[in-house]
């Protein structure tokens, strides 16, 4: 049995207020993309990987990946998206190997999810089905309605949402079939299996696991890239086991 990930690169950028959409976006001299892309190959969990994007951003990122970068055809591939990202996702389900048995789903823009994460993920998606990264909600929370506190929210059992979300696939393909056949749009895949009723495992992740939207986003990402970095090096210098992992 494989293993697959689909990485979703759909972002415009608007909310970055930049004309380069935010995922080609360079942090530490390379596109914030290929940083995510290489801690999906570095896993060495997954036979294939697929890219989804608009179809006027696959010769470009064809280009990106493997002339200017030289990363491996046989491993990724590059389809264009549909209008929501759940459909971009169901594309790539549909051109998945009937022999892998989970598939890993990521933002393109969320870099700084460690290699370990993704690894364990893998693991209990194999034992629970349908498992996201998440982390416990920090802040008062507050239901708000024009402007004006509904109620506040006890915060013990919130908790912010990531990626990856991991499933098995045949799961992850029945769910979002069904959700298909009531014609409804999603905030995520995890989502859908909680429509199809059946239970998400919510693995603790590291909360610098950020999503790239916005200037401050950006300027978190190159503050978290440096600090890697440097932990990078003196792990290095004392031979011990790298930050990412």
């Amino acid at each position: 049995m494989s293993n697959s990930a689909i990485i979703t690169a759909a972002g415009s950028g608007q909310r970055m207020n930049s004309s380069k959409k935010k995922q080609f976006i360079e942090i530490g001299g390379k596109p914030i993309l290929l940083h995510t892309l290489d801690k999906f190959i570095q896993t060495q969990c997954f036979d294939s990987i697929i890219i989804t994007c608009p179809a006027s951003d696959v010769v470009f990122l064809e280009d990106l990946l493997f002339d200017k970068f030289d990363y491996d055809r046989n491993q990724i591939s590059i389809i264009p998206g549909g209008k929501r990202r759940q459909d971009s996702v169901y594309n790539a389900l549909k051109i998945i190997d009937e022999t892998t048995e989970i598939v890993a789903i990521h933002d393109s823009v969320r870099p700084f999810v460690k290699v370990s994460e993704i690894v364990e993920s893998v693991e209990l998606a194999k034992k629970y089905g349908a498992v996201t990264l998440a982390h416990p909600v920090k802040n008062t929370i507050k239901q708000v309605e024009n402007y004006q506190v509904i109620k506040t929210l006890d915060r013990k059992n919130l908790w912010e949402i990531y990626t990856p979300q991991t499933f098995k696939v045949k799961l992850i393909k029945k769910a979002h079939e069904f959700v298909k056949t009531k014609n409804l749009t999603v905030r995520d895949d995890a989502e859908l299996v909680e429509i199809f009723g059946k239970d998400v495992y919510v693995l603790e992740g590291s909360s610098e696991n950020i999503k790239v939207t916005n200037q401050f986003d950006l300027k978190i990402a190159n503050m978290i890239l440096k600090n890697r970095n440097r932990t990078q090096i003196n792990a290095d210098e004392h031979g011990l086991r790298k930050y990412n992992e």
